[in-house]
């Protein structure tokens, strides 16, 4: 096969990625430790998006590098059933067909949104592939797979036996669109502008009023308490008492409870038990009725006065204002700005509503995580991340596992028909009613949370307990994943993973931030500025997408999705392969490759040491997860190392072994990267044909140091000569020396290099002298021409530092400062910063020329 003109991606990734499967190369056949990693599911209700294509590739290159060391190498691709967030998108499909999911059965939408689901799985599938992903697909994962559903019954059931699973009517939070509760990480919290209305309660003797701050007026209409702090001296006198409840017929106690901020308003609240979650708290202190003035559909209930019942909560606040400010109820009315939660997939303002649903109780499990991570059985980076963790598990509530959706894992729980206070744990999910000891029992309605069954996919996706992968890849070497879900999955999948197998889930937790646009704003559909990767894939390659991602990123760090970076990757690719292609034209017809091959040249010598550095330096990046300081070494040593100096003295002096086995080491040293491009290089050569994924790396090649130091001072004589001839335009110039066996023994390679007319032994110098050389080294040109550059020089610094001084003058001048648009003021400090640097760098040239 011979090398084409240009490397058209599109032409060798399809056949790339089939030789991989038909080779299988992601199996886990290496010798040496395991190394394993899972990656995080997909969602399966849609495409692979920015922040997924880094997640591959951070993990892909993980993979590949372990799998070039020999390791036991295991990445496991999987997708998750994504309970809510694809009920939200196949209720959008609805929409757009003109149904709604009221027109079908439980059943019938639950088979629905298999039959969606299995559809997007295979596209999901094909572009994981399309990613590069060296994935083991006979391990691939479905979270409604019998294995992880038989797992997250087996969790529920040990839970339910040790008492950690119960039922209670508590505050959830509601979205009254999607008719479901969510927990409290799935709330969106945003601040917007609102108002605190402060509202008069007459006391019911007639003798005042207590005045209260709300935000939510319409909740009055449940309120059951006000509630001041016990050592408020201003309401000491009014606790016992009762007020009348505005707009009501009833009247509520005044008590004095820890949790108000006397501060806060008027340092009087009122206390709705059945609508916030701390007046629920204080309602179970002090043992007040909850009464329930909002349903599930977001309208008032027939527990409000009659003049509410069926508003809108919109409307009924509308009502409310304008029914106290008409009874000369409403003190005033004050601007804010606060933090309201609302679901985040439709912004609806979630309500906190009173529901039965199953809870954890989540300390025991917390506590549990919380001594590994203190005593550092798992490293995090950033490292920042476990401290965050570890505040987050000691403050942890209750979990609430029930969602109100046909799509999920039936929760195996049933309600005895005759008594609704006794339920049994039973995996006759697919039956509505059963019948146990002549009591019939009826199905609870609600699925797991999709983070209950997700929290067991490290173990999950081994086959746990049954599966010998388990024995071998457990815990998992890496869990690698967005920040934003540190919380929700990989808390729970370390509690989980102590709970259920005894054991850390992972050894080791790399979080990289969010995928921003080029601007560095976050991306939103309603922004239009989502990007999709594939685009990029189909445009510029998948090496190009992956390497333009890796490019500049660090752990923990947002960055942006940059179509710039992702050209500079194409072409470092280009440049790969024009590395290549010369290599190989340049290699005899019959060539036998020789992997033992050494050194003979200085510049072999030299190139051979880069290399060696290179390699150690790249490995302990990436044994430390430093994925771009691992390219950015890579990127530099094939550009600047091989591509501008080694390929460029090989022209002169050829050393064909050596010359191929240093392309073997750039290919093997950059596949982690560009995997597709160098296992296409890889095949295209006619001296090979293993399969590159598959190798391992090399033994250090061996060097002769003072070689490769003759070589550096070569290099060092042609960048100079190239730098003074380029400043002053000369032409036809000659480098004299005295006495170097260096420039003797390299005489071609700087002639042509230094693209100098000719290179003369002379027993005396002059001219311009070469001062960053060991050598005595002349070139022909007259000092004449220095000092004439250098008055040019001169004349351009005196323009530079005039026109600092007037930059200088506008920003020391207050007026100017204070009274400029910002934008303007910091335009000229930008313009000062630039010229001092102009100024310096032409100062720095002509000192060098005056020498």
């Amino acid at each position: 096969m011979k090398f084409s003109k240009t490397y058209e991606p599109s032409e060798h990734e399809g056949q790339i990625s089939k030789l991989w499967e038909d080779h299988e190369v992601a199996k886990p056949t290496g010798k040496g430790e395991p190394y394993t990693i899972v990656i995080p599911p997909l969602n399966a209700n849609g495409n692979i998006h920015a922040g997924h294509a880094l997640t591959i590739g951070i993990e892909d290159i993980a993979c590949r590098y372990h799998r070039q060391k020999g390791d036991k190498v295991l990445l496991i691709p999987g997708v998750d059933h994504a309970g809510f967030e694809t009920w939200v998108v196949y209720e959008k499909k609805l929409e757009e067909q003109g149904k709604s999911r009221f027109d079908f059965s439980r059943e019938q939408l639950y088979e629905q949104v298999w039959d969606f689901v299995a559809s997007n799985r295979e596209n999901l599938a094909g572009q994981v592939k399309r990613l590069g992903a060296s994935t083991d697909w006979d391990s691939f994962t479905f979270s409604l797979d019998k294995k992880v559903v038989d797992l997250a019954y087996s969790t529920f059931k040990k839970m339910w036996d040790e008492g950690l699973i119960y039922r209670g009517e508590r505050l959830v939070n509601y979205c009254t669109k999607h008719n479901t509760g969510f927990a409290d990480y799935e709330v969106t919290h945003k601040d917007q502008a609102g108002h605190l209305w402060y509202i008069a309660y007459p006391l019911a003797n007639g003798e005042g009023e207590i005045i209260v701050a709300t935000t939510r007026p319409e909740t009055l209409l449940g309120d059951t308490a006000v509630a001041v702090a016990p050592d408020d001296d201003r309401f000491k006198k009014f606790v016992g008492k009762t007020v009348r409840l505005p707009l009501t017929k009833r009247e509520i106690p005044v008590l004095a409870d820890k949790f108000v901020d006397k501060e806060y308003g008027t340092g009087a609240v009122k206390v709705t038990p059945a609508h916030d979650f701390n007046d629920f708290e204080v309602g179970e202190r002090h043992d007040l009725p909850k009464i329930t003035v909002i349903d599930h559909q977001g309208k008032i209930t027939d527990e409000a006065p009659e003049d509410y019942r069926g508003l809108t909560v919109k409307e009924a606040r509308k009502k409310v204002i304008e029914d106290l400010e008409s009874q000369g109820l409403l003190r005033k009315t004050e601007d804010m700005t606060h933090s309201v939660g609302h679901c985040y997939k439709c912004d609806t303002v979630i309500e906190p509503l009173l529901k039965e649903q199953w809870f954890i109780d989540m300390q025991p499990l917390a506590e549990n995580a919380i001594k590994v991570l203190e005593a550092n059985k798992i490293n995090f980076m950033p490292s920042a991340k476990k401290g965050q963790l570890i505040n987050y598990l000691k403050q942890l509530k209750d979990w609430n596992i029930s969602r109100q959706i046909a799509w999920g894992i039936p929760i195996p729980a049933f309600q005895n028909a005759n008594n609704p206070d006794d339920w049994i744990y039973n995996e006759r999910v697919d039956q509505e009613t059963i019948e146990v000891n002549g009591q019939k029992y009826i199905r609870d309605s609600d699925v797991f949370d999709t983070w209950f069954s997700s929290s067991s996919w490290p173990y999950a996706t081994l086959d746990y307990p049954n599966g010998g992968k388990f024995n071998q890849h457990y815990p998992l070497s890496l869990m690698e994943t967005g920040f934003d879900i540190l919380y929700p999955w990989v808390s729970r999948m370390i509690m989980f993973g102590l709970y259920v197998t005894g054991e850390i889930p992972f050894k080791e937790v790399y979080m990289h931030g969010m995928i921003l646009d080029e601007k560095g704003i976050k991306m939103s559909k309603s922004k239009f500025n989502v990007v999709d990767p594939i685009d990029f894939v189909d445009k510029y390659g998948s090496d190009a997408v992956r390497m333009g991602l890796i490019t500049g990123h660090s752990a923990g760090h947002n960055q942006p999705f940059s179509e710039p970076r992702i050209v500079a990757a194409r072409n470092f690719g280009n440049k790969l392969w024009n590395i290549s292609r010369y290599i190989d034209s340049v290699l005899p017809e019959n060539f036998a490759f020789n992997d033992s091959a050494e050194p003979q040249t200085t510049a072999d010598h030299w190139i051979a040491s880069k290399l060696v550095s290179t390699q150690k330096s790249v490995q302990k990046a990436l044994d430390n997860y430093r994925f771009g300081e691992a390219y950015d070494l890579i990127y530099h040593f094939i550009w600047d190392d091989v591509a501008d100096w080694y390929i460029e003295a090989n022209k002169s002096l050829s050393s064909d072994a050596f010359l191929a086995k240093i392309l073997k080491e750039c290919l093997l040293i950059a596949h982690p990267f560009a995997p597709f491009l160098t296992e296409t290089i890889w095949q295209n050569l006619s001296w090979e044909n293993s399969i590159l994924a598959k190798l391992n790396y090399s033994e250090i090649i061996k060097f002769n140091e003072v070689k490769s130091k003759e070589f550096t001072e070569v290099k060092a004589i042609v960048s100079e000569s190239r730098y003074i001839i380029k400043a002053l335009g000369a032409r036809d110039v000659i480098l004299n020396f005295i006495k170097s066996e260096i420039v003797n023994e390299n005489t071609e390679i700087i002639k042509r290099l230094a693209r100098l007319k000719a290179i003369g032994l002379v027993e005396q110098g002059s001219g311009m002298k070469l001062t960053t050389t060991k050598s005595d080294c002349w070139l022909n040109i007259d000092i004449s021409e220095a000092k004439k550059y250098v008055d040019e020089l001169n004349e351009k610094a005196a323009q530079e530092k005039q026109g600092i001084k007037i930059l200088k003058g506008r920003l020391n001048n207050k007026s100017y400062v204070n009274n400029a648009p910002a934008k303007i003021v910091e335009q000229t400090n930008n313009q000062l910063q630039e010229a001092e640097m102009r100024l310096e760098n032409i100062q720095t040239e002509a000192k060098r020329f005056s020498n």
